[in-house]
C-alpha cells in the first residue's frame, strides 16, 4: 500500500553459475580496523558481509578501493597480485564501490542526474582531451531507462530526487565501467521497500551476468536472503563464515556478538 504496488519477494535471490576467484586477499592490514583479513568472492557470488558497528566492515570496503590503501597483506585480481594505492587504481582494475553515505561520498548533488551518470565514465567517453557529448547522452538515458529512474529529465539536479533513485544513480554510475568486482555498502539505507526490492532484482542480474558482489549490511534478513556465503566481522577480523545454508539469524548473530559456542551450536 505504501508504494502502490505489490512486492512479492523483497530478496528476490536467483541462483547464478559461480566461477574462479575475481577478489582473494591474504592477512590484508590496515589499521586500527582491518586486520589481517583472508577473504574470496567468486564470479557470480554474492558474498555478504555482516556485523555490528564498528567492526570494520566499511573500512574494508575502503581498503579494497583504495581510499584507505592497504599498509600490508596481498590482494589479487583475477588471479593477479596488484597494489591498490587510490580509487583511481581500483576503477582501472574493475572494481566499483558503492559507499555506505551516498549524499556525502556516492552522489554530486549540485550536478545533474546525466552528469553524476557519466562521472565514473569520462575516460571511455573522452577522445583527446574532449568528452563525448552524444555517448555521454546514451549512456545516461541508458541508465535511466535500465534502472528505472524517476527524473523529469536528464538536466534535473540529482539532489532532488528521492533516495531511492539517488542510490540507483550512484549506482548506474559505477555499472557504466563494468566492473568486475562490486563492493556495496548499505546499498538500501534509507530507501523504500520498492526501489529496496528493485535494488535486490538488479543485484541479482548482476551476480548471473558474472559479477562479483561483496555486500555490507547492518540488516541481517538483507544479509541472510541475498548471500550466497556470510562472512562475520567483529573488532577488525573475519571471525566466522556460513555457506548459504547454514547463515541463520541465531548463527550469524551469535558470531556477530562473540558468543562462539552459540555459533557451533547453532551450525
Amino acid at each position: 500500500m505504501m508504494v502502490g504496488r505489490r512486492i512479492d519477494n523483497m530478496f528476490p535471490k536467483t541462483e547464478a553459475p559461480i566461477g574462479e576467484p575475481v577478489l582473494e586477499t591474504r592477512d590484508l592490514v590496515r589499521r586500527p580496523l582491518t586486520k589481517s583479513i583472508s577473504v574470496t568472492v567468486r564470479a557470480g557470488e554474492i558474498v555478504g558481509l555482516a556485523g555490528l558497528v564498528g567492526s570494520g566492515r566499511s573500512e574494508l570496503a575502503q581498503t579494497l578501493f583504495g581510499v584507505w590503501p592497504a599498509e600490508s597483506g596481498e590482494i589479487r585480481l583475477m588471479g593477479e597480485a596488484v597494489t591498490i594505492r587510490s580509487p583511481a587504481d581500483a576503477r582501472a582494475r574493475g572494481i566499483a564501490y558503492v559507499p555506505e553515505d551516498r549524499g556525502s561520498q556516492g552522489l554530486v548533488r549540485p550536478m545533474s542526474v546525466l552528469h553524476n551518470l557519466s562521472l565514473a565514465a569520462l575516460t571511455s567517453l573522452s577522445h583527446s582531451g574532449f568528452i563525448d557529448r552524444g555517448a555521454e547522452l546514451r549512456l545516461a538515458e541508458q541508465a535511466v531507462g535500465r534502472f528505472g529512474v524517476k527524473t523529469r529529465s536528464l538536466d534535473e539536479l540529482a539532489g532532488r530526487l528521492s533516495g531511492g533513485n539517488q542510490q540507483k544513480i550512484v549506482l548506474g554510475k559505477w555499472l557504466a565501467n563494468q566492473p568486475k568486482l562490486l563492493i556495496l555498502d548499505e546499498p538500501t539505507r534509507g530507501i523504500d521497500v520498492g526501489a529496496k526490492a528493485e535494488i535486490h532484482r538488479f543485484m541479482g542480474e548482476l551476480a548471473r551476468a558474472g559479477v562479483a558482489i561483496l555486500m555490507i549490511s547492518s540488516e541481517l534478513p538483507e544479509v541472510l536472503g541475498m548471500s550466497d556465503r556470510v562472512l562475520v566481522m567483529r573488532e577488525g577480523r573475519v571471525v566466522a563464515e556460513f555457506d548459504r545454508a547454514a547463515a541463520t539469524s541465531q548463527a550469524v548473530g551469535a558470531a556477530m556478538m562473540g558468543d562462539l559456542g552459540a555459533t557451533e551450536q547453532a551450525a
